[in-house]
């Protein structure tokens, strides 16, 4: 059988996928379960990478706002990916000012599992996407010899593990760095859980790079789950024709 190919989504599929999917009340939920505060900072690119955008002049500009303004930015940028912000602030719109100053009092410890950090999988597929879940779920067992709650979330091109426990979130930078380089066997972004970046893709959101949607994962990770309904339109239409 045909794979559902991994492409970018065009302006019309994002805003498509963000008035008939996106719900931000099971963004919501997913924090509520988890035991995690709602974000306080959110952030998205309106279409750099791949140059499908609603506003030129936007290119290569990273757009902050409050959590509190998610629904109306995305129907403002139509975006080509969607953020938030890791990071725990006493106050969160002097952040938002002063966006370069590392001024958080806690973070949240994501580790990001990379295809494109895996021998030969320069282009994504199916092969590349099957083997990074394999050392996504190596790494959450090895994982689990410092940490108890963790959860995984497909983030289009790999797997993201978010670590939940409150010892985590307390760590300095010197200290997430020294904890990272325990698991440079695997291929991470090590700039990611050592908390260069505060920015992690937002559940249930798009990645338009490859047009799938950003999936937390319950008990075992189901490819087809992730693809987004106009995808699945176009496909059983190739199949009909073919």
């Amino acid at each position: 059988m045909r794979e559902v190919e991994f492409r970018p989504s065009t302006l019309e599929e994002r805003e498509a996928f963000y008035r008939k999917e996106f719900d931000i009340n099971k963004v919501k939920r997913w924090f509520k379960k988890n035991g995690m505060k709602l974000p306080q900072i959110c952030a998205l690119d309106a279409g750099t990478d791949t140059g499908i955008i609603k506003n030129p002049k936007l290119k290569g500009e990273m757009i902050y706002f409050l959590f509190s303004e998610l629904k109306g930015k995305i129907k403002e940028y139509v975006p080509e990916d969607v953020y938030y912000d890791r990071g725990r602030y006493k106050h969160a719109w002097q952040k938002l000012r002063h966006l370069n100053k590392k001024s958080w009092t806690e973070q949240e410890i994501v580790f990001d599992v990379d295809s494109d950090n895996i021998s030969k999988c320069d282009k994504l597929n199916g092969r590349c996407l099957s083997t990074a879940y394999s050392y996504a779920k190596n790494m959450k067992n090895a994982l689990k010899k410092y940490f108890k709650e963790m959860k995984m979330v497909y983030s289009g091109r790999g797997f993201h593990i978010h670590i939940l426990d409150k010892k985590a979130y307390m760590m300095n930078k010197h200290e997430r760095k020294e904890f990272t380089a325990k698991f440079r066997r695997f291929p991470i972004d090590l700039w990611v859980s050592q908390g260069n970046i505060e920015l992690i893709r937002l559940p249930y959101s798009l990645n338009s790079l490859v047009s799938r949607k950003v999936t937390p994962i319950n008990k075992k990770f189901r490819a087809k789950e992730a693809i987004p309904d106009f995808l699945k339109k176009n496909y059983l239409l190739f199949l009909f024709l073919a």
